[in-house]
């Protein structure tokens, strides 16, 4: 990057912590990258995002991450209870950043790098000539489908779709992570540049010993309980393998809108099975005790209707962790089927058959999982992503 512009990056996250999930994750290793082989640039980033502590709302502080200091401006403050919000976090964000954000001084030398999408109407309106690049982890055009507030709204999901348009059309680069969302936004933009989400390996991945893994029956699930990751499938698919394979337990981590809905269809399943529940409900953990699970896992199911690439099917492969997913997104340039993953179409049925098929195989599939990873680690894949800004914030200088 330029010396006389900053990277301002925007996320609803508080680049530390949370929430726990996918853009946090991508974000976290752009910035581990950028302090490891960039570290004078660190001094020219700013974070804008969220707090869990109000009293920290509008104040630019520093956060330390990877051994650098990095400036931060929380722009409101979000709850950790993400089964009872009473608030849109992307509508309180983007107030936020109107109402705080004269304090960046944003010049027309700063590049501006977005991670989801209602800051670039806040930024604009703030800057008018603001150059912006965006990261795409999941496709806009099903974006709606994923809303929690205003969802029964006809007017706001028409004019959100509008305003996603005008996102696309005005972007100095977009980075997507599936072809799905290439073709989609095509149309508004030929600033598009594929990418990939990154990972950093663990500290186990050097002594992985595919061979010395075999399967105990401990099923995971890592993600937010909405409707749209059809955890209920998962839970109704432990229920089934639980009748064949006695010590089946799945562990549910995450918290949503959807969690007192799966806690009652787990406790109604155990009555109508008559059984003891093979589920396990953990409620949202840190980062590091997601990965710990992973480590005690054997494999890691996801369900869902849509998504981009998943965060955490990269991270369980570098675990060594084999996968059951429906082949949605960008989940079939992650994963390997029949090598590392099995498909499943999403039904209880189909979900426990996939994982009989890993079991039968299962250091063969493990092994896979730990190879493939490789290709996603934080270092190749941010490199990508630091060159191609850096060409977008020299494009700026010399206009």
């Amino acid at each position: 990057m330029k010396e006389t512009g900053r990277l301002i990056l925007y996320d609803t996250s508080n680049y530390t912590d949370f929430p726990i999930g996918g853009q946090l994750t991508s974000v976290s290793n752009f910035l581990h990258f950028v302090a490891d082989v960039h570290p004078a640039q660190t001094e020219r980033t700013v974070l804008v995002g969220v707090t869990t502590d109000p009293s920290a709302v509008g104040k630019i502080t520093s956060i330390e991450r990877f051994g650098r200091s990095f400036a931060f401006l929380p722009v409101c403050a979000a709850d950790t209870d993400l089964a009872h919000t009473a608030h849109s976090l992307r509508l309180s964000f983007a107030k936020g950043i109107l109402r705080y954000g004269k304090m960046l001084r944003i010049r027309r030398e700063d590049l501006h790098y977005i991670q989801t999408p209602e800051a670039v109407g806040p930024v604009k309106a703030l800057y008018p000539g603001a150059h912006y690049c965006i990261f795409s982890h999941g496709s806009y055009a099903n974006m709606e489908r994923g809303f929690r507030f205003f969802r029964n709204n006809p007017v706001i999901r028409r004019g959100f779709r509008h305003y996603l348009h005008f996102v696309l059309r005005g972007a100095d680069l977009i980075f997507t992570l599936d072809e799905d969302s290439r073709r989609a936004y095509k149309p508004y933009s030929h600033h598009l540049v594929s990418a990939r989400n990154s990972i950093v390996l663990p500290p186990s991945y050097a002594q992985f010993d595919a061979f010395s893994r075999t399967y105990r029956g401990r099923l995971l699930f890592v993600g937010r309980l909405s409707k749209d990751k059809g955890v209920d499938g998962i839970i109704r698919a432990a229920y089934l393998l639980q009748r064949e394979q006695k010590n089946v337990h799945l562990f549910v981590i995450g918290e949503g809108e959807a969690g007192e809905g799966l806690r009652a269809l787990d406790a109604s399943l155990s009555e109508e099975y008559g059984s003891a529940s093979p589920v396990t409900f953990t409620g949202a953990v840190p980062p590091a005790q997601a990965a710990q699970r992973m480590e005690e896992a054997d494999i890691l199911i996801m369900n869902s209707a849509f998504e981009g690439v998943p965060m955490t099917i990269l991270e369980a492969l570098s675990h060594g962790l084999p996968v059951v997913t429906t082949n949605v997104g960008g989940i079939a340039s992650a994963v390997h089927f029949r090598e590392d993953a099995e498909e499943t179409d999403g039904s209880p049925e189909e979900i426990a058959e996939a994982v009989k098929r890993i079991a039968a195989d299962y250091s063969a599939y493990a092994e896979s999982a730990h190879d493939h990873a490789a290709a996603f680690d934080y270092r190749e894949v941010n490199r990508e992503i630091y060159e191609e800004l850096a060409a977008v914030h020299q494009s700026i200088m010399r206009k």
